[in-house]
């Protein structure tokens, strides 16, 4: 092996050791020491390698214990696209641009397959955030879960990691736009286009469920302009 790139090659040494062994999450890798022993490498080295793949969620890491295959996460995502908008190379809207498409997507599935447990805890979590009415902080996690709960009623993981890996640069942003509309008329309105989105998946219409999700998207956009013209009038 190449000094200068150990680390690196140990970390593809066990990613391809997953794949082809076929591990699954909870499952262990090699420890310090055997790897040690297979690979000729310091413990350093090694360590450096098992840091690396924890970032990505690849693996968890415990102390005193053998490192396992970890279950997929979006954190090395979140971080990419809030280093992104930090740096100014993508903007929210943007973000949410592709959010849409992808929640669009995902209403649309979750009304094919999800089932009347699925239905019931959307349900559940609508009312959740109807609770949450003027109250910024709370209303924010609240909807994060909602969206999540329709990814989870897609049946499809990929769904979830990334809504949530989007999600989370636009806090700043989401919290501004809800500024931006702090009056009641504006926040029943919100409630609503979220209500439509819940009553077009329970009745298992993919077509409605797509067009609540864009309307829903389209308020979301026209209150991140207004919070851009809030702080651009701002003394």
């Amino acid at each position: 092996m190449e000094k200068t790139t150990l680390s690196a090659q140990v970390s593809n040494y066990l990613l391809n050791l997953i794949d082809k062994r076929q591990l699954i999450p909870g499952m262990e890798v090699p420890s310090e020491m055997q790897l040690i022993d297979t690979l000729g490498v310091s413990r350093g080295v090694i360590r450096e390698a098992f840091c690396s793949l924890s970032t990505l969620g690849i693996l968890e890491i415990s102390s005193g214990k053998r490192p396992r295959v970890d279950r997929c996460k979006p954190t090395a995502m979140e971080t990419i696209f809030r280093n992104a908008m930090a740096t100014q190379q993508i903007s929210a809207q943007q973000i949410l641009d592709v959010r849409c498409a992808l929640e669009m997507g995902c209403a649309e599935q979750a009304a094919q397959c999800g089932s009347a447990e699925d239905f019931f805890t959307l349900q559940q979590q609508m009312k959740m955030l109807r609770h949450t009415l003027g109250d910024h902080e709370q209303f924010i996690l609240q909807d994060s879960l909602f969206h999540l709960q329709i990814a989870k009623a897609s049946g499809n993981p990929l769904y979830s990691l990334m809504i949530e890996a989007l999600r989370t640069p636009l806090a700043s942003s989401i919290s501004a736009g809800l500024d931006a509309r702090d009056v009641s008329p504006d926040w029943e309105s919100i409630i609503q286009l979220h209500q439509y989105i819940v009553d077009a998946i329970c009745d298992r219409d993919p077509a409605a469920a797509k067009l609540a999700v864009a309307r829903h998207f389209a308020s979301a956009t026209q209150a991140l302009r207004d919070a851009a013209c809030r702080s651009d009038t701002a003394p």
